[in-house]
């Protein structure tokens, strides 16, 4: 199976392998957690020998056969007749603490080397060997042996009770999302894939079998899909693993409780202190008026296997039971006795919860009213409408998208207007080009109603296609509105102004602060609408206004009454990329975890550009690998049909990495492939990558180009001038310059700061000009650029090493990320370069403590913690934790 979302797992055993001492730990996980492909990834990734020992059902029935099996697996002359010896039940050495003594004197007479065994599924043992097994996990010492096992449960009184637990839980959402699209045919619909999502728990396997067992027209989305999931194998064996220690009270009252995925307390049948006692066992949620299952897994196996006749009439009870006390659990249940369901009650109970941030709740009523009723009105068609606005607003993007997708377009343009409206929205916040070809045709508007809604839409695709930087395409748009300005709404002449103005901006001709909303006074921007805000920040932010477009963002982010949740997040998103193009690094990593952190379990707007806020975080936090890799992924999963502008802005940011990293002849085609993506774009200040090709080519030694493209630079700058484009400019001539004219050229490239200019652009300059200047002022350029470096967020130290610089060869000192240290240093030399504080999170670390774990340790936060061994990685030179680990053995 593959492994997905599970590189802090792999780490932690990783280092364990790398320690110098023999330890032991143990992976406890649900069944179909993705143990055993956990330790497979772990087996790929140790240097170490690995001894791996499957253990089958069966020897659960033969004593110590799970011991012989483990000497069977060690490739030793002597394991073979070992494995034979604990086999034999007469051997009457074999029993009990003797038992447990012999067996390690028997893994000390093999004299392993350093080895790595990993025992899968250790609890379908039998009982006598995973007594030995656990004496010998505490008695390790001497063995060479690095002991990692597998189970499905851990008991606080059983064999392995003193050894470390690492629990493996389910993978977080968007790692869920990952892995049902790895496992889906590429006609996965989008809704569906986070349907599945949720309802598997994030169970790697659960997740694997649902995709093969729904059927294609359930996955494209064009049928509704049974809620909960149809059990599969391993849903049951989740399911019997829960309820193994549970009586039989409290499988009833599950049982009754599954009924419906949500019930208002207190619920006919079931007794409120059974329903606490199922909830301090983690088996039941409690949240203010309402009860329902925990797990996905449990509610499916408990509704499933009551027999229809059994559901109907339990069913038929309940509707007793709520009528006129809990209107929406009155119609759910309804809908199992009724033969005929109107799903439009249904539907608007959907919205409601949808609207209360149960989206869960709201999917299982809308795909009830999909199976049970049938949608032929235009009544229907509202109703599903407005069930996806709702889920819209709440920033559940692709599940909008799936009701979206099942509504009819209407006739008379004001409903369709809405049905287009919510289209183009999803569109954009999930990142794709918002075409909207069915404004492109000629329209005869005869109604002012009508036409007002029809330059509504016009103004909404406008300011969305200027956000991709298709201006064109934007300003044929704004063309076709003007002959209808008189019967626009307020509203909508707002959107159309701060269009133009975001239209402006990218053209690099936005007018002064002065000239917009008088002056941006905030009685003025108090009275714009959220998506008005958004552009005028935008367009703010892209003119290099940092500090007005944080201020409107500022009270966007204030709107917390009045706004869908949606805006509050496509608002951050608009800020973390506003703070890092003003180059206010450390503002920008606490919007970029805020961001992070607000949407754990749901979808992501700007996924994109979500994607380009995390890698550009781990560059600053000197993970450039892990960057590389955020960026390629995202660039592998952008379809044809989304903006060119996100894709521009991602190759754009990993020619940087690699260029900053001492790899221009690696970063030249990711900018050459930028540039030809942002061709159209003449404003050099929006992508800011011609100067870093620039000096990706005179690095590579190619100053030829260099000075062409240094051109196009100072074309396009003088034509439109900012004051990055000043600073870029400065730099590039000092690079491509004459040896004659380079002492001047430098002097210049240096001279053109002023006090309140980016320090990151400052860095950049002078880590440029030391490969350039003479060598006896690199050092001097070195200096400059580390001391900037760290005032903008970022620790660089330098190194040296030979760069093709035009005419002449020398060693010059460049500045890199410290991860990318020429060799590894001693373990003494690493120890003295840290803090007493970083010392002790290095302890812990080697001893194969997790961050959390640590944190708890130390008397610290986790994120103090991360920060901590963020700044140790780039001490030392390491890569990662088991890197860390090596070198300190």
């Amino acid at each position: 199976m593959e492994i997905t979302g599970r590189e802090p797992e792999i780490d932690r055993i990783a280092a364990l392998a790398a320690l110098p001492r023999e330890s032991a730990l143990l992976v406890v996980g649900e069944p179909g957690v993705g143990k055993t492909a956990l330790l497979e990834a772990v087996a790929l990734r140790v240097t170490l020998p690995v001894v791996r020992v499957a253990v089958s059902g069966r020897e659960e029935e033969w004593s110590r056969s799970g011991v012989s099996a483990l000497f069977a697996a060690f490739d030793h002359d002597g394991a073979a007749e070992l494995s034979a010896r604990f086999a034999r039940d007469e051997d009457p050495r074999i029993h009990g603490l003797a038992a447990g003594q012999e067996f390690v004197a028997s893994i000390h007479s093999l004299r392993l080397p350093p080895t790595l065994v990993l025992i899968d599924d250790l609890d379908r043992m039998d009982a006598a060997s995973v007594e030995l097994v656990g004496f010998l996990a505490t008695r390790l010492a001497g063995t060479a042996i690095r002991l990692v096992a597998s189970l499905r449960r851990h008991r606080a009184d059983g064999a392995m009770r003193s050894v470390p637990v690492m629990h493996l839980g389910p993978l977080a959402f968007d790692d869920a999302l990952t892995a049902v699209r790895s496992h889906a045919t590429a006609d996965l619909a989008d809704g569906v894939a986070a349907i599945i999502a949720a309802e598997t728990g994030g169970n790697p396997q659960a997740i694997h079998e649902q995709i093969h067992h729904l059927r294609p027209e359930q996955l494209s989305g064009v049928d509704p899909i049974p809620m909960p999931l149809r059990p599969t194998p391993v849903v049951e064996a989740i399911a019997l693993h829960a309820l193994s220690d549970r009586t039989q009270d409290d499988v009833a009252v599950l049982t009754r409780l599954a009924l419906a995925p949500v019930m208002r307390v207190p619920i006919a049948g079931i007794d409120r202190d059974a329903l606490d006692d199922l909830a301090d066992a983690g088996l039941v949620d409690l949240h203010g008026q309402y009860a329902w299952v925990r797990d996905p897994h449990l509610r499916s196996y408990l509704h499933w296997r009551t027999s229809a006749r059994d559901r109907r009439e339990s069913h038929a009870e309940l509707v007793a039971s709520t009528d006129g006390r809990a209107p929406r659990q009155h119609l759910w249940h309804r809908s199992y006795t009724s033969e005929h369901v109107d799903p439009i009650p249904l539907l608007d109970a959907a919205r409601s919860y949808a609207l209360e941030g149960l989206p869960r709740v709201a999917v299982a009523f809308a795909e009830r009213a999909l199976t049970a009723g049938s949608l032929s009105g235009s009544a229907d068609q509202d109703a599903l409408l407005a069930l996806g606005e709702a889920l819209a607003g709440q920033g559940r993007i692709a599940l909008a998208d799936r009701y979206l997708q099942m509504s009819q377009p209407h006739r008379r343009l004001p409903a369709e207007a809405r049905r287009l409206r919510l289209q183009y929205i999803t569109e954009y916040l999930a990142g794709d080009h918002v075409h909207a070809d069915e404004l492109l045709a000629p329209f005869d508007v005869q109604d002012s109603d009508e036409a007002e809604t029809y330059v509504g839409l016009l103004a909404l695709v406008a300011a969305f296609r200027a956000q991709e930087w298709d201006l064109d395409g934007a300003r044929d748009l704004l063309q076709r509105t003007q002959s209808l300005h008189d019967v626009a709404s307020p509203a909508t002449k707002q959107l159309i102004g701060a269009t133009h103005d975001l239209i402006r901006s990218i053209d690099g001709e936005l007018p002064p602060d002065q000239a917009l909303y008088d002056g941006l006074a905030a009685s003025a921007l108090s009275a714009l609408s959220d998506l008005t805000l958004i552009l005028l920040g935008c367009a703010l932010s892209t003119g290099e206004r940092y500090r007005s477009a944080r201020r409107v963002f500022s009270l966007l982010l204030g709107r917390t009454g009045s706004s869908a949740p949606i805006w509050a997040e496509a608002v951050r998103a608009l800020s973390a990329l506003n703070e890092i193009r003003a180059g206010n690094f450390r503002q920008a990593i606490r919007i970029v975890d805020q961001w992070e952190a607000t949407r754990r379990d749901g979808e992501r707007v700007f996924p994109s550009d979500f994607a380009l806020a995390l890698a550009w975080r781990d560059h600053v936090e000197g993970r450039s690998e892990a960057a590389i890799e955020r960026i390629d992924a995202a660039l592998g999963m952008r379809p044809s049909t989304q903006g060119w502008s996100s894709s521009a802005r991602l190759h754009a940011l990993r020619g940087r990495i690699l260029l900053l990293d001492g790899n221009p002849e690696a970063a030249i085609p990711a900018l050459e492939a930028a540039d030809a993506l942002a061709r159209g774009i003449r404003n050099p200040a929006l992508l800011r990558h011609l100067a870093d090709l620039v000096e990706a080519l005179v690095r590579a030694g190619r100053p030829d180009e260099a000075r062409r493209i240094a051109a196009r630079l100072a074309a396009d700058h003088h034509a439109r001038p900012t004051r990055w484009g000043a600073i870029a400019l400065a730099r590039c001539m000092a690079l491509v310059a004459e040896p004659p004219f380079r002492t001047d050229a430098i002097a210049r490239a240096l001279d053109v700061f002023e006090p309140a200019d980016s320090p990151y652009e400052r860095a950049r300059s002078s880590a440029a000009l030391a490969a350039v200047d003479a060598p006896d002022r690199c050092e001097r350029h070195v200096a400059a650029a580390a001391a900037a470096f760290e005032a903008a967020g970022m620790r660089y130290r330098p190194r040296r090493r030979p760069v093709a610089v035009q005419e002449q060869q020398h060693v010059v000192a460049e500045l890199t990320p410290v991860p990318a240290t020429p060799s590894d240093p001693t373990p003494s030399a690493i120890l003295t370069m840290l803090t007493a504080e970083e010392r002790a999170v290095v302890q812990k670390v080697t001893q194969g403590y997790r961050n959390k774990e640590i944190a708890t340790s130390l008397y610290m936060s986790q994120r103090t913690v991360e920060l901590r061994l963020t700044q140790i990685y780039r001490k030392v030179g390491a890569r990662s934790r088991s890197h860390l680990v090596a070198l300190l053995t």
